[in-house]
């Protein structure tokens, strides 16, 4: 397992493009899930004795409301409302790496998930 380097992972996200179409909250909470489940499947991997079986996670099985809230905390509690584009995607990308520890990053799931706070925009994301 490596870690990531969010400054270079942020710049290969700018550079690739976040693709075309709207991604609806439902799909960036999906998303994040997928995440946390990556993250709880490479853990299972690595800490777990290799005869155990590990319960297969799905979304079902996760607090999808929970992992939503506690992103927008983190994220809303770094971000400024004059942040840059570039300022932005590091704050989403550190902010998702506080919950999904150990750099377990699926960059098209971390895709939708800053194309949909940057189509909504940091006022329609972090509520005053």
């Amino acid at each position: 397992m490596k870690l990531v380097d969010l400054s270079v992972y942020s710049n290969e996200l700018l550079t690739e493009g976040l693709g075309q179409g709207e991604v609806t909250e439902q799909d960036a909470q999906n998303a994040l899930a997928q995440l946390y489940i990556s993250y709880a499947e490479e853990q299972a991997k690595v800490f777990l004795v290799s005869n155990m079986h590990f319960t297969t996670l799905t979304i079902d099985n996760v607090n999808l409301q929970g992992l939503w809230t506690r992103l927008k905390e983190i994220f809303c509690s770094i971000v400024r409302e004059d942040s840059i584009f570039s300022k932005i995607i590091d704050f989403i990308l550190e902010a998702i790496g506080q919950i999904i520890p150990l750099g377990i990053f699926v960059k098209s799931l971390v895709k939708i998930i800053i194309k949909y706070f940057l189509q909504k925009g940091i006022g329609a994301v972090c509520p005053v």
